[in-house]
């Protein structure tokens, strides 16, 4: 992995815009995707920033996205009594979007969204900036899980799409995984910062093919890593719960994309 040396082991990151700062200070420059997950994990002193760096390589690697803009993936909807994101038509006759999205990761730093409106393969998808008129986002209250990280609500009421907004996208059913493996690669970041060298080790087993494999026909690879992963992360439980804020709420991060994993994978070898 290289980078690793130019990436400073800092103090705490107390709040989302002091790790979008702190991100933005080192990592916005050109690097493969596995450094960058890695490296993002590096800067994170908890699983909020932790989840916050391997999402984003995740949306770069689902979206060929470029620069070091902080992109959300809109999908979530239908909760908090908030109506789903739908396509009409304003009375000058301009496309426009109305509805809410609900779970809009770091919403307070957040540079552009990517909306997904409809279902399965008649979906479409839209890529608007943060500050376009007609959207607002709202961060109610945050709960236990993550609770650094701003989870809020886009409302959309007439922003006006123009044929630039317009993502071409096949089906995205496989972000989950690549989701998966981008955050559980940022832990071994995190891993390595605690001084638990594991961590690196893990990484330089696994994580260029992680970010370059086609996951689905490789599953096994993604499953043998997060085997190793939870047996360093037992060994090294009681540091984590000495040194990690949040550590005990938070490890559900972990737990739930390692299900994610194990359910792919049973239904490869099934």
């Amino acid at each position: 992995m290289h980078l690793i040396n130019a990436i400073p082991i800092t103090g705490a990151s107390p709040d989302e815009r002091s790790y979008y700062d702190l991100w933005q200070s080192n990592l916005a420059r050109p690097m493969n995707m596995a450094t960058l997950a890695f490296a993002g994990g590096m800067l994170s002193d908890r699983l909020a920033w932790v989840f916050a760096a391997g999402y984003q390589v995740a949306m770069r690697r689902a979206f060929s996205l470029q620069g070091n803009q902080w992109s959300a993936f809109c999908v979530s909807e239908g909760g908090q009594g908030k109506p789903a994101v739908s396509i009409e038509k304003s009375a000058a006759g301009l496309v426009t979007l109305k509805g809410a999205k609900t779970w809009v990761a770091a919403a307070s730093v957040v540079d552009e969204l990517i909306v997904k409106v409809g279902r399965g393969d008649a979906a479409e998808y839209f890529k608007v900036d943060r500050d376009r008129p007609g959207l607002l986002i709202d961060i109610p209250e945050q709960d236990e899980f993550l609770t650094e990280l701003h989870k809020g609500v886009a409302v959309f009421d007439g922003l006006v799409i123009t044929d630039r907004d317009v993502l071409v996208m096949s089906s995205m059913k496989l972000f989950p995984l690549y989701e998966a493996g981008a955050i559980l690669l940022a832990f071994t970041g995190l891993l390595y910062r605690l001084g638990v060298s594991d961590g690196l080790m893990l990484a330089n087993t696994y994580a260029e093919d992680i970010m370059q494999a086609d996951l689905p026909a490789n599953i096994s690879m993604l499953d043998s890593f997060l085997t190793e992963l939870e047996k360093v992360t037992a060994e090294h439980a009681g540091k984590l719960t000495e040194t990690l804020s949040g550590w005990l709420v938070d490890q559900k991060l972990l737990t739930m994309y390692a299900g994610l994993i194990r359910r792919k994978s049973h239904d490869i070898r099934a």
